[in-house]
């Protein structure tokens, strides 16, 4: 129904019946409130539309804050993770490290006092080795008496202490006396069975 409808004159007329003007008027003003109240709903009905639009994009907004926040938080949290992560592999090499230290430094302080004793032995025994050596020697000339006969060339005043020819040889390689000279030094007063593998050893344990 629209104005129109409401205003409509075409009804039939009859005798002693309503005013028409009245009727009129009171039609004409039934249409004006009808049209106000049209205008009245269309206008609510924009606003509720707008109303809902902002509600909905408002809703849309939360959510999607809602959401970044939830990931923030997420990758906040997987961060510290792999942060603790990274620090505990970190600590557990450097604990490693620190207990292979320790391993090593009790390794060379066994080594170091090996060495030393090692040393001191080595020590000792050269000391005894270059006053026996000292002492020693001398007889080897032959007599005043017969010159013309070479010393020990029947090897009968020659030593069968091969330890002792050992002993000889590594003083004389520490003292920096070339390997010939120990070698024929030891051939002139020891029997050794391998002079020259006894050499080898005795010049490789004295660096030479």
């Amino acid at each position: 129904m629209d104005r129109d409808d409401i205003e409509r004159t075409d009804f039939p007329a009859v005798r002693r019946g309503y005013d028409p003007a009245a009727v009129h008027d009171h039609l004409r003003k039934l249409a004006d409130g009808f049209d106000a109240l049209e205008r009245e709903k269309a206008s609510g009905g924009l606003a509720a539309g707008a109303s809902e639009q902002v509600r909905t994009i408002l809703e849309a907004a939360e959510r999607g804050a809602e959401q970044l926040r939830a990931e923030a938080d997420r990758e906040a949290h997987e961060h510290v993770e792999q942060v603790e992560t990274a620090a505990k592999d970190l600590m557990a090499r450097l604990e490693a490290l620190h207990q292979e230290l320790d391993r090593l430094l009790e390794g060379l302080k066994g080594t170091a006092a090996s060495l030393t004793g090692s040393l001191e032995a080595l020590s000792r025994d050269v000391g005894t080795l270059g006053a026996g050596t000292t002492a020693g020697p001398a007889p080897a000339p032959a007599p005043a008496e017969a010159p013309s006969a070479p010393p020990a060339a029947d090897g009968a005043s020659r030593s069968g202490d091969e330890a002792g020819a050992r002993l000889v040889a590594l003083n004389m390689a520490l003292e920096g006396t070339p390997r010939d000279a120990t070698a024929a030094f030891l051939a002139e007063h020891y029997e050794v069975a391998d002079l020259d593998a006894l050499l080898d050893d005795v010049y490789a344990s004295a660096g030479r």
